[in-house]
């Protein structure tokens, strides 16, 4: 029995052993290759980003030392592995921030925009309202004194209260038709958006919150498009087809734009604030489809 209990630490002893000397042995060449090829493999938006950040070496390099100790994760970080981990940490959650402070910003315009618009349509419906009552006012007036001059005989006078009445009703229409279609406009205000960005055009004055990383990524490609468009220039199509953007005119990309360069006096209307709005979400969301990069990117490089 004594034999045996020997003999079974006596094994024992050298598996542990043998697994050991397996994970201290050094890597192969072969292996060393194999590693630094699948700690390149990022998928196409985090590569985007850590381009954009400008961290893409220091990405690949702490992959490839996540890929190095495979199979031994109880072993400690490197002073090299956790500085890498860092700063790669430190650009992203900074990206992050830039993108949530963007948004933010057109949260606040998209509010402004909301507002304004209310403001405009509330006035055009008191008008229209009033325009309404007036008519009706009006019909009731002129029929209820028709209808004793129709009792008394004098249908003549009775028709021409009917005829007056019915001139008026016409008239109040035509005003009500036109002040449907035509409406109410407002002098721009508030600061410039995010849309000068897009649609490339010179601020009067510098605007709060600005992200030149927000800027560059509206500017590049994304990954995996075939017509080699820009998001900006993406987005400025998709309005041109949803008739949002119907002309590329200077003073007609300002108004939407909320940019009064000096000397010149804009006023936009329901309709304008209406295209301003599509617009404004329509860049926030492809603005916040950058966090998703980021997340891929933390995830790449096993920080999240």
């Amino acid at each position: 029995m004594v034999a045996r209990k020997l003999k079974s630490v006596f094994l024992a002893f050298i598996i542990l052993f043998m697994q050991f000397s397996m994970l201290s042995e050094p890597a192969s060449a072969l292996d060393r290759i194999q590693l630094e090829g699948q700690a390149s493999a990022l998928t196409p938006g985090a590569k985007e980003a850590a381009n954009l950040l400008g961290i893409l070496p220091k990405v690949e390099r702490l992959m490839q030392l996540k890929q190095a100790r495979m199979g031994n994760e109880s072993a400690p970080l490197s002073d090299e592995e956790l500085g890498l981990k860092v700063d790669v940490l430190d650009k992203v959650l900074g990206a992050s921030m830039e993108v949530r402070m963007v948004s933010g910003r057109i949260d606040r315009d998209l509010s402004w925009a909301f507002a304004g618009q209310g403001a405009l349509n509330a006035k055009q419906q008191k008008v229209l309202n009033s325009i309404f009552t007036l008519n009706f006012m009006q019909i009731g007036v002129l029929g209820v004194l028709s209808g004793p001059a129709f009792l008394n005989g004098r249908g003549a006078l009775g028709s021409e209260l009917l005829l007056l009445a019915s001139s008026i009703g016409l008239c109040l229409s035509l005003l009500a038709f036109a002040q449907t279609n035509v409406g109410y406009k407002k002098p721009v205000d508030g600061d410039a958006t995010i849309l000068t960005d897009v649609f490339k055009i010179q601020k009067p004055a510098p605007t709060e919150h600005e992200s030149k990383l927000v800027v560059r990524y509206l500017d590049s490609v994304p990954p995996g498009t075939r017509d080699g468009k820009t998001r900006s220039q993406s987005l400025i199509e998709n309005w041109k087809k949803g008739k949002y953007l119907r002309t590329m005119s200077e003073p007609n990309l300002e108004k939407l734009s909320a940019v009064v360069p000096q000397g010149k006096k804009y006023k936009v209307g329901a309709a304008e604030f209406n295209r301003r709005i599509r617009m404004l979400f329509d860049t926030q969301y492809t603005i916040e489809l950058f966090h998703e990069e980021l997340v891929e990117l933390l995830r790449a490089a096993e920080i999240s």
